[in-house]
């Protein structure tokens, strides 16, 4: 629930320099999400039990899964390494 309105003085969207905060404290109500600038790699969807047909096909999704997955573990590796801090 939001506190009482408050007229606010000046605009900070506009102005934020000169914005003297006359609802400042709304702003703490305010979460801000930022995408993350070098994220953790995804995993890569494992095929369904019938994506496959089992005819030995040149590009079946299994062997597409298995780079895609060598892609992933790679991805992966070099973003640990930038990012010591995270758990495995």
């Amino acid at each position: 629930m939001l506190p009482p309105a408050t007229t606010c003085v000046g605009s900070w969207a506009a102005e934020p320099a000169r914005y003297t905060g006359g609802c400042l404290h709304r702003l703490s109500l305010l979460t801000v999400s930022v995408p993350d600038p070098d994220p953790r790699p995804l995993p890569p969807e494992e095929p369904g039990p019938n994506e496959c047909c089992g005819s030995g096909c040149p590009l079946c999704v299994l062997d597409l899964y298995a780079d895609e997955l060598q892609r992933y573990r790679k991805a992966l590796a070099e973003w640990q390494a930038r990012h010591p801090e995270a758990a495995p």
